[in-house]
C-alpha cells in the first residue's frame, strides 16, 4: 500500500525500518510518491523511487563496512557487507527487475564481496603482525622471519584488493547518487598505512635483492630455449654469491647457481605457455628461512610452437570396474625429453585420470569407472594443449574391458499405510560398493521411481504404493540394467507386508477401526477363556478335549488361508531354487506370520521376537518351529552373512509345517532344481 506521508515502511524480513527522507534541495524528489515496504511492492506506486532507497541502502552499509575496517572494528565491518547486505541486495534486484530504467545489481554485488576480501585480508594482516611483534620480543628470529615473509605476502593482497575497492566505489557513484568519499578515503588510508608498516617490517627482517636477466634471443622455442645471462645482488650491490636459487618461470621451478660473482645463466625451454605470451615474468623465490626477500624482472620473448611425441611404452591391457589401467611411456620433442607437465588417460573419450613427465618419462595409473562400457576400448594417453609453447599430441592403443558381476541387496518396510521405505546396495561380486549409478524400483511389477546409488553403493528412498496393488503384501523389486557401463545386469526383491486389503485407506480410519477391532478382541477373548474354563469344569475329568496330532484344541493353530499363505510359500521356495536364499527365509518368514495372525492379538505392531514370544507364552506346543524360523529371519534380514541353501530349505520345511501346508519339497528335489 502507498504510504500517505514520507514516513517509513516496516521490513518484514529483517527488523529494519525503510525510511525516506525527503532532499528539500531537490525539488523532483520532494514530488516523488513516498516509498513503500520492498517486500510489498507489488502494488501500483513509484518503484523507482523504491530502487533509489536501497541504492542508497547499500551504498551506506558499504560506507559503514570501510569506516569500521580502518577504526579496527572487524566484525562490524564483516557484519556491514553480510547477511543483511545480501537481504537489501536481493530486494534491490527484485525491485530494478520492475523498472524501466538500468539497475546496477552487479556492481553492488561485486563490491561488496571485494570488501568482504578487503576485510578478512586487512585482519589477517593485523593478527599475523601481531605474532610477528610477539616472536621478535621473545627473541624467536626463525618465527619472526617466517610471519614477516606471510606479511609481506597478505601486504600485496591488501594493496591490490585495496584498489580493487576503490573501483567499484568508482563505479556506484558515477551510476548512482551515492556517495563514497569518506570510504574511499577511509580504505585508501589503511592501504598506505599497511604498506608503511610493511616497510618498517621488510626493513627489519630482510635484505632486499635485485634480479637482472639479459637474454641473448627474444625469438624462442622448446627447441631453441630462453639462455639468458643473470645477476643476483642485494640493494646494495653485494653479490649473492655461491648460493642455489630458486627462479620461478610461470608455473615452472628453475635452479641455479650463481657464481662468486652472483651471476648464474638460466636456460628454460617453453612448454605450456601460450603463443600469445610476449613476455616471461622470472621470479627469485627464496627459502621461508632465508634472510632475503625475492625480486623479479620481465624478460620480452617470442614463442614458436614445437611439436612433441607420446611413446607407449607399457600399458595395461584388460581392464575391468574399479581396476587401475597402468600407463607407462616417454614424451620428447626429437628426442629431447620434456619436463613437468601433465597428460591426460583417456579411455572412450572419458578422462579417467592424469600422469605427471618428469625428465621425459611417465609412469602412473588411472582407475576404470563404471561408465565405460565393456568390450574394446581405445585408451589414449594425450597432452592436451592448445595453441601453446608444446603442441596438442596423443597415443592410442587398444583395451579389453571386462565385464564385472554386481549384485544388489534391498530391503523394504512398510512407513505408513501409503508408502514403503526402501533400503539397498549396489556393489560388485567382490563387494565393492558402486556409487552413481541408477536403480530402478518396482512394487508388484509396477515402476514407481528410481534412485542414484551414494557412497559405498548404498541408495534409499520412499515410495508410494501403486493404487492397483490389492492384497496383504508387496514385492519390492530393484533393478539395475548395467546399460552403457562395464557392470552386469542384477536384480533382488523384498517382500513388504501391508496388512490385510484395504490398507490403504486414510489413516484416521485406520485409527478408528484399529480402536473398534481391539475392544472387539478382548470382549472376544474374554467370552472365549469364559467359555474354554465353563467346559473343562464340566468335562468329568476335567481336561481339554485332546485332537489327533497331540495338541489340545486350545493348542491347534487356527486354518490359514490357503489363498493367502499358499503364495508366499510358492514364491519362496522359486527364491530357493533360484539360489536367493535369504530372500527365500524372509518370504517363509512372512508365510508364517500371516498363517499365525489371527492367533495373536496386535500382530502387525509386533516385532519378530515380540511376535515369537507373544505365540511361545500362549502355550503353543509348536513354538520352537517358529523360534528356528524367527532366528533364520533375522539372519536373512539383518545379518552380514547370508543364510545357506540347506539352512533355508529347513525353514521353508518348519514353515510349511506351522502353516499346515501339505507341499513339501525334500533336499533331493530341491538339488534337482
Amino acid at each position: 500500500m502507498v504510504m500517505a506521508n514520507p514516513a517509513s515502511a516496516a521490513d518484514s524480513d529483517t527488523g529494519h525500518r525503510v525510511t525516506v527522507q525527503q532532499n528539500n534541495t531537490d525539488e523532483k524528489r520532494n514530488e516523488t510518491t513516498p516509498h513503500r515496504n520492498p517486500d510489498t511492492y507489488s502494488e501500483d506506486g513509484d518503484l523507482n523511487s523504491v530502487e533509489g532507497w536501497l541504492a542508497d541502502r547499500l551504498s551506506t552499509q558499504l560506507g559503514d563496512g570501510a569506516i569500521h575496517l580502518s577504526e579496527g572494528e572487524y566484525e562490524l565491518a564483516k557484519d556491514s557487507v553480510g547477511e543483511d547486505y545480501h537481504e537489501r541486495l536481493g530486494q534491490y534486484v527484485d525491485v530494478a527487475g520492475e523498472t524501466d530504467g538500468e539497475g546496477y545489481e552487479d556492481e553492488f554485488e561485486e563490491a561488496g564481496e571485494k570488501q568482504s576480501r578487503f576485510s578478512e585480508t586487512v585482519q589477517e594482516y593485523r593478527e599475523t603482525k601481531n605474532e610477528y611483534e610477539a616472536a621478535r620480543e621473545a627473541g624467536n628470529e626463525e618465527r619472526a622471519r617466517e610471519r614477516a615473509r606471510e606479511l609481506e605476502t597478505l601486504a600485496n593482497e591488501v594493496e591490490s584488493l585495496g584498489g580493487s575497492v576503490r573501483e567499484s566505489y568508482d563505479k556506484i557513484e558515477n551510476r548512482t547518487n551515492a556517495d563514497l568519499a569518506e570510504a574511499n578515503t577511509a580504505v585508501k588510508n589503511l592501504t598506505e598505512t599497511i604498506q608503511t608498516e610493511q616497510t618498517a617490517v621488510r626493513e627489519q627482517s630482510f635484505v632486499e635483492t635485485e634480479l637482472t636477466l639479459t637474454p641473448e634471443r627474444e625469438t624462442i622455442s622448446f627447441h631453441d630455449p630462453l639462455v639468458a645471462a643473470g645477476e643476483l645482488r642485494t640493494a646494495n650491490g653485494t653479490p649473492i654469491a655461491n648460493k642455489e636459487i630458486r627462479l620461478g618461470v610461470g608455473t615452472h621451478t628453475e635452479r641455479v647457481t650463481t657464481d662468486a660473482a652472483g651471476t648464474f645463466t638460466l636456460e628454460y625451454r617453453p612448454t605450456d605457455e601460450q603463443l600469445s605470451s610476449d613476455e616471461f615474468t622470472v621470479q627469485y623465490v627464496p627459502k621461508t628461512q632465508s634472510v632475503y626477500l625475492g625480486d623479479e624482472t620481465n624478460v620480452s620473448v617470442s614463442i614458436e610452437q614445437a611439436e612433441p611425441t607420446v611413446a607407449l611404452n607399457e600399458v595395461s591391457r584388460e581392464v575391468s570396474y574399479s581396476d587401475e589401467a597402468a600407463v607407462a611411456g616417454e614424451l620428447t620433442v626429437d628426442g629431447i625429453p620434456v619436463d613437468d607437465v601433465t597428460l591426460a588417460v583417456v579411455l572412450e573419450e572419458e578422462q579417467i585420470g592424469t600422469v605427471t613427465v618428469t625428465d621425459g618419462v611417465f609412469n602412473g595409473t588411472a582407475t576404470v569407472p563404471a561408465s565405460i562400457p565393456d568390450g574394446e576400448a581405445e585408451l589414449d594417453v594425450r597432452l592436451p594443449f592448445d595453441d601453446q609453447a608444446l603442441a596438442a599430441t596423443t597415443n592410442t592403443t587398444t583395451v579389453i574391458v571386462r565385464e564385472t558381476q554386481s549384485e544388489l541387496s534391498v530391503e523394504g518396510e512398510l512407513a505408513d499405510n501409503q508408502e514403503i521405505t526402501v533400503n539397498g546396495t549396489l556393489s560388485t561380486g567382490g563387494g565393492d560398493g558402486v556409487e552413481g549409478q541408477t536403480v530402478r524400483l518396482r512394487v508388484d511389477g509396477t515402476a514407481v521411481g528410481t534412485v542414484t546409488t551414494g557412497a559405498g553403493g548404498s541408495f534409499g528412498g520412499t515410495v508410494s504404493i501403486p493404487d492397483s496393488v490389492s492384497g496383504n503384501d508387496v514385492t519390492v523389486t530393484t533393478v539395475y540394467e548395467g546399460r552403457n557401463t562395464n557392470l552386469a545386469p542384477a536384480t533382488a526383491e523384498t517382500v513388504v507386508m501391508i496388512g490385510e486389503a484395504g490398507a490403504q485407506l486414510p489413516t484416521s480410519i485406520w485409527l478408528a477401526g484399529g480402536f473398534l477391532v481391539l475392544i472387539a478382541a478382548g470382549l472376544g477373548f474374554w467370552w472365549y477363556r469364559r467359555s474354554v474354563v465353563a467346559s473343562t469344569s464340566d468335562s468329568p475329568a476335567g481336561n481339554r478335549q485332546s485332537t489327533l496330532d497331540g495338541t489340545t484344541a486350545a493348542e491347534k493353530p487356527a486354518d490359514p488361508s490357503p489363498e493367502t499363505v499358499t503364495p508366499l510359500l510358492e514364491r519362496a521356495h522359486e527364491q530357493l531354487t533360484n539360489g536367493r536364499s535369504d530372500d527365500a527365509t524372509r518370504t517363509s518368514y512372512a508365510a508364517v506370520r500371516r498363517a499365525l495372525a489371527a492367533q495373536i492379538d496386535t500382530q502387525d505392531a509386533m516385532t519378530h521376537w515380540e511376535f515369537y514370544r507373544t505365540y511361545r507364552n500362549e502355550g503353543s506346543t509348536d513354538a520352537e518351529l517358529l523360534q528356528e524360523i524367527t532366528q533364520g529371519y533375522e539372519r536373512a534380514a539383518f545379518g552380514r552373512e547370508s543364510v545357506s541353501t540347506d539352512e533355508a530349505s529347513g525353514i521353508l520345511e518348519r514353515a510349511r509345517t506351522l502353516c499346515g501346508s501339505n507341499e513339501s519339497t525334500s533336499d533331493s528335489a530341491l538339488a534337482d532344481d
